[in-house]
């Protein structure tokens, strides 16, 4: 991380933690570090890992690149495809030839999903993929967190116990959220029946299910 980001970093994290009227201490026990870690952030002595500042953006509800010192804009409700693109570029060029087109390719499918429920307009379907994606992000950040607390090896019973009772409770948050994905579309399937028995949209509605 350049200086200048350094700066306005540790900046604003302080006045996020005191907005939220927390200690160091606080934050520490939040992010599972210890709180010299997090006063080594505010005083520029420690540079945050990228998993860290996705957490702590997602926590007070700001952009990264705000975060960063990249933009002055707290919040990216209305400019999500442009916020958090420097960090995003910059990770992805970072990244072995090999691996970019998968990274492309998981976009490209995601988009197409996304985008077709956009169209539509389709909240029941869009509300679930947001709680789909939050899921997969915090319980696996969860689970890289116990893995990397114990050094990569995890020979503990309770630690292996906690990581398997994590991965259980994402199957099941997952699963949950997949069958809400299939009762919207059947939902919507069942309207479309409905409307096309009693009116000329139905046809029109049925193509765009």
């Amino acid at each position: 991380m350049e200086v200048l980001q350094m700066q306005k970093f540790s900046t604003r994290l302080i006045s996020l933690r005191k907005e939220r009227g927390m200690t160091q201490t606080d934050l520490a026990n939040l992010i599972h570090k210890k709180r010299s870690t997090v006063s080594g952030y505010e005083i520029e002595d420690k540079e945050p890992d990228f998993e860290t500042v996705c957490f702590l953006a997602h926590y007070f509800d700001v952009s990264t690149d705000y975060l960063l010192g990249y933009s002055d804009e707290k919040n990216h409700t209305e400019q999500v495809f442009y916020n958090d693109r420097v960090n995003f570029e910059r990770h992805f060029k970072a990244m072995p030839a090999e691996l970019r087109p998968v990274v492309s390719k998981c976009f490209d499918d995601f988009y197409l999903l996304l985008n077709r429920d956009m169209q539509l307009a389709r909240p029941e379907r869009l509300r679930v993929y947001q709680e789909l994606l939050h899921t997969l992000q915090s319980l696996r950040a969860d689970i890289r967190k116990l893995i990397e607390s114990s050094g990569g090896a995890i020979t503990d019973p309770v630690a292996l116990s906690d990581l398997m009772a994590l991965q259980g409770q994402l199957k099941n948050e997952v699963s949950a959220l997949l069958d809400k994905l299939m009762q919207a579309d059947m939902e919507v399937a069942f309207n479309v029946k409905k409307d096309a028995g009693g009116s000329d949209t139905g046809s029109t509605r049925s193509s765009a299910v």
